[in-house]
């Protein structure tokens, strides 16, 4: 196992950022600390071959200029909010629209922006902890939060433990944007991937992606993945969800509750399986439907529509809009904690 951190570049402030690489006997991780990004997950393939599963860019200005969040870690309040505004005890908070009218992902300035301290944690040789401050104020949002993010390996697993605190009330949900294709990050389209997730549920949205407040059952419908099937069977589907959305972008309910399974996903070009595991109640699956870069990725690949998946473990979109969903709150008193793994094998043939 080792840790190493070393310059990266700079960002197109002129402000260094610094890679951070894990590694043990059977993966590597790097790490940017210019929003805590996740730069390359190298897993071994079915022939045994190191293969980089994510999506990402060569240089930090590329990560910078395009507006797709690839990798980063997304918060104070990732996903939407609705009408950029919630209350929060007697007052209505307003934050910063920028999309459709709606916050996404913390509007202009939120983690996903940041630049973060980078460090090996303490007493461990397969760590690194990431700190980033966000000031009271920054796109609206109150209280001055710290945000602390631990990367860990564990031995075929990369472990993502968020915590952050705040010195005045204010709301939190923390995910991780990063851009999988399990065949290889410049393999092309990700919908031949199969996958399985432990979600009975999905919740209902509008037109923007705004959830309405219901669950509905995934029973009978495309969004059903309680049975492996492929990402592209049902994603054409007459279907109102993913016809407003060009395919999926929704948040499933995964059943139970702490760290749990929530997903499996199999490139069955390599044989690369990935299983997801969180102690967060929601995972939002998006088929990179949206995605048009203004760079070239890493390595000179071209990237296009629905060539990843991305597994966002999250609390619910819209949250502090809604008393039926699972409290988002942040206070002095009750810090924000939460972890995801990312673990790789290979499928069975």
């Amino acid at each position: 196992m080792s840790v190493t951190i070393r310059d990266f570049g700079k960002a197109t402030t002129g402000e260094a950022v610094k890679l951070a690489v894990l590694k043990n006997d059977f993966m590597e991780v790097q790490l940017l600390s210019y929003a805590a990004i996740i730069h390359r997950i190298l897993v071994p393939d079915r022939k045994g071959n190191p293969t980089d599963v994510v999506l990402g860019y060569d240089t930090a200005a590329d990560y910078e200029l395009n507006t797709d969040s690839m990798g980063a870690a997304v918060g104070r309040f990732a996903n939407r909010i609705a009408g950029a505004q919630f209350p929060l005890y007697e007052e209505i908070v307003h934050v910063t629209p920028n999309e459709n009218g709606n916050c996404l992902h913390s509007g202009l300035h939120g983690f996903s922006h940041s630049f973060f301290t980078v460090a090996p944690t303490p007493g461990e040789n397969d760590s690194v902890t990431m700190t980033a401050l966000s000031p009271t104020g920054t796109d609206g949002f109150p209280g001055n939060v710290k945000l602390t993010i631990q990367y860990s390996l564990a031995k075929s697993g990369l472990v993502i433990r968020y915590s952050a605190t705040t010195d005045a009330p204010t709301v939190c949900n923390m995910t991780n944007h990063s851009y999988f294709n399990l065949n290889g990050h410049a393999s092309g389209s990700a919908m031949g991937h199969r996958l399985t997730m432990d979600a009975d549920y999905y919740l209902e949205a509008d037109a923007h992606s705004i959830p309405t407040g219901r669950k509905l059952p995934v029973k009978g419908t495309p969004m059903d993945f309680t049975e492996e099937k492929t990402l592209g069977l049902d994603i054409g589907a007459d279907f109102k969800p993913l016809t407003n959305c060009g395919g999926y972008d929704q948040c499933f309910v995964i059943r139970d509750s702490g760290l749990r399974h929530a997903a499996w996903a199999v490139g069955p070009e390599t044989g690369i399986r990935m299983e997801v595991l969180t102690t967060l109640p929601g995972m939002h699956l998006y088929t990179a439907n949206f995605l048009k870069p203004v760079t070239a990725g890493k390595d000179g690949a071209q990237y296009a529509v629905r060539d990843a998946v991305c597994f966002e473990t999250e609390d619910f979109p819209d949250a502090p809009n809604h008393p039926n969903f699972p409290d988002t709150t942040l206070l002095p008193d009750k810090p924000y904690s939460s972890t995801t793994i990312y673990r790789f094998d290979t499928a069975p043939l």
